[in-house]
């Protein structure tokens, strides 16, 4: 019933207002083409991976409205709606995982995540699907959660369908959105309310007939699945209000601000970082009331292996940061925490396993993130062919710049000798112009090694022979899809009691795991002068590109930002002084990080207020009753 009321309005919305049949009146005897940035295998997957997991998230809303209708929800109702969590919260980080590594490789910025609106667009339903995804583990194990899941089935396909409006509507700038239209986005808005109402209309009801009393120990698999739920939505109306309130600011004051990753690094690492930290923990805890003595002897072997470890990592990369350190911290000890749960304990069963993976994946994506974000190097300048320069230990030889005239493009590739002492790679990254588009884009060129890569672009032609030249080191990024990878196969695993076989289980394991072995390493250091740079460009916003900072964007105004931003480190001024420069320039927009002020105050204060709530909800199941009774 459910699923049908939702086809027939998309299908309303096809017929309506995007009607892929209808016949362009316009005859054209050649058309513009596709855009250049979309010329890639990798978007032949990672859209329908996305598309899957939003379609896997309705038939989850669709068994909770259901449910509610039909006043049947129990162990039974978590066991079914758990596999479609499952699956759907698999295609999603697969989804992610490929355009990250897509936006990584083609894009030509040497990054992976960028906060933009639309890459949060996804990641959002993701995080609440994850807190669903452990609340259908409590409703199907305990009976326990059960309001509180349906309310996440709800949200998960809800904010998917928000998504959906962001990326299509065009009232966001993004770097991702490729066919913007507002009469498509008003028709979504409209279904987007319309299922909202209902959704939230039959929980109300269901909430005022059956209260659901729950009974907690403090100590319990329950209670940790409670603070990742409520760490995990924090999370997600942060990322929320972080992409909306620009828009938001701007229609009722007219004033614009940034939101960028400067705010996220603040506001989501930290609570991320804590959801890794309790997630090391949960396993390891029983239904019901566990012993503290219990516990802590499972907790010694994983503290001292992590603190031993993180000792020894440190003196051999003095450079890491504070927050890079900890991220690592937290890493391995969520990843020898997994490793003692299935070995130590004998925890072979498949659910185990997928746990294990599950929690092991994320680890890596920690790690991946930790070192990559500390340790990498870049360089940016100008080469005349046959000239060479020394980036760390490698000599970097120009050696010629050929044309090659393809389908629809001609590329300028510029071929380049890596050499470090007995080893040589050939890197060839191009230039492309798409004459149809009338557009410019980079291939980049990269070599891997034990899960570190050289990453090179080559931008303008300055002259015959001298070209712009961008050149990264990026240590253990590789951990970052390999996490991803390993997450998405304790998906996998899970449901294996339904859908796979041991063998196939075993062959994809061995397969994600061998794989990916591939790379280079190197040790870091970091010129001051150069890192000072680098940080304040991560700061500043690219006018041209929106989404960008001037770091990543290949925009003239981002090159000049960029000069400018070295003439005056090289004067001596502080940053605080560079940005003032900017800001009386170009206003407050023009700064990633949003400054804190009456306007933002909102903002700021959204994951404090968020993480307050949530604990005293919490307080009142657990400590108040406690103490009542």
């Amino acid at each position: 019933m459910f699923q049908g009321l939702l086809c027939f309005g998309f299908g309303l919305y096809l017929f309506f207002a995007s009607n892929p049949l209808l016949v362009n009146e316009i005859n054209t005897i050649e058309g513009k083409g596709l855009n250049p940035l979309l010329q890639d295998p990798g978007l032949a997957f990672h859209p329908p991976f996305l598309y899957l997991g939003y379609v896997g998230l309705s038939i989850v809303w669709s068994f909770a409205l259901a449910g509610i209708l039909e006043k049947k929800i129990d162990k039974n109702w978590g066991s079914y709606v758990r596999p479609w969590v499952v699956i759907s919260w698999v295609f999603l980080t697969i989804g992610i995982t490929l355009g990250s590594w897509w936006a990584y490789y083609e894009l030509g910025w040497g990054g992976y995540w960028f906060w933009d609106p639309v890459e949060n667009a996804s990641l959002i339903p993701w995080l609440i699907a994850t807190a669903l995804l452990h609340t259908t583990i409590a409703v199907e194990k305990k009976g326990v959660l059960i309001n509180w899941c349906i309310l996440l089935a709800i949200m998960a396909f809800g904010l998917s369908v928000i998504g959906t409006f962001i990326v299509r509507s065009g009232l966001i700038t993004s770097v991702h959105a490729f066919a913007n239209d507002p009469l498509r986005g008003v028709f979504i808005l409209g279904l987007l309310s319309l299922y909202t109402i209902l959704s939230f209309s039959m929980y109300a009801l269901r909430i005022k007939k059956e209260r659901e009393e729950i009974h907690l120990k403090i100590l319990s698999k329950e209670t940790f699945f409670i603070f990742n739920n409520l760490l995990l939505s924090v999370l997600a109306l942060t990322v929320f209000v972080g992409t909306i309130y620009p828009l938001i600011l701007e229609v009722l004051s007219n004033e614009r601000i940034s939101v960028g990753p400067p705010f996220f690094v603040i506001t989501v690492i930290p609570i991320a970082l804590l959801i890794a930290f309790l997630a090391a923990i949960g396993p390891l805890l029983a239904w019901d009331k566990n012993s503290s003595k219990t516990l802590l002897k499972r907790i010694i072997l994983p503290s001292v292996l992590t603190i031993v470890l993180v000792v020894i990592i440190y003196k051999n990369f003095l450079s890491l940061t504070a927050l890079s350190v900890l991220g690592i911290l937290i890493g391995i000890w969520l990843l020898s925490s997994s490793i003692q749960n299935i070995f130590q304990f004998r925890l072979f069963g498949f659910k185990n396993w997928a746990t294990f993976l599950g929690h092991s994946g994320f680890a890596l994506l920690i790690l991946g993130i930790s070192f990559s974000s500390s340790l990498q190097n870049e360089y940016e300048g100008t080469l005349k062919v046959g000239s060479s320069i020394q980036f760390k230990d490698y000599k970097v030889e120009f050696l010629s710049v050929k044309e090659f005239n393809g389908k629809n493009y001609i590329s300028s590739i510029g071929k380049f000798n890596i050499s470090k002492q007995d080893l040589n790679y050939t890197l060839e990254p191009e230039k492309r112009y798409y004459p149809a588009e009338n557009s410019l884009t980079t291939e980049a060129s990269i070599i891997s090694k034990n899960f570190s890569q050289l990453y090179m672009v080559i931008g303008e032609k300055i002259n015959d022979e001298t070209w712009v030249v961008r050149i990264w080191h990026k240590p253990f990024i590789l951990l970052i899809w390999i996490g991803g990878i390993v997450i998405a196969s304790g998906g996998f695993l899970s449901l294996s009691s339904v859908f796979l076989k041991k063998q196939i289980i075993k062959s994809f394991i061995i397969l994600a795991f061998t794989l990916p072995f591939i790379g280079l390493f190197a040790k870091e250091f970091n010129p001051e002068i150069e890192e000072r740079i680098h940080r304040i460009n991560l700061q500043i916003r690219c006018m041209v590109c929106q989404t960008q900072t001037i770091d990543d964007s290949d925009a003239q105004l981002a090159k000049d930002l960029r000069a400018i931003v070295r003439q005056k480190v090289i004067e001596g001024e502080t940053e605080e002084e560079i940005f003032t420069f900017f800001r009386n320039r170009y206003g407050d927009y023009i700064l990633m990080k949003p400054p804190l002020q009456q306007n933002t105050i909102i903002l700021w204060l959204t994951p404090f207020l968020g993480l307050l709530f949530g604990f005293l909800i919490i307080y009142r199941f657990l400590f108040y009753k406690r103490i009542r009774r």
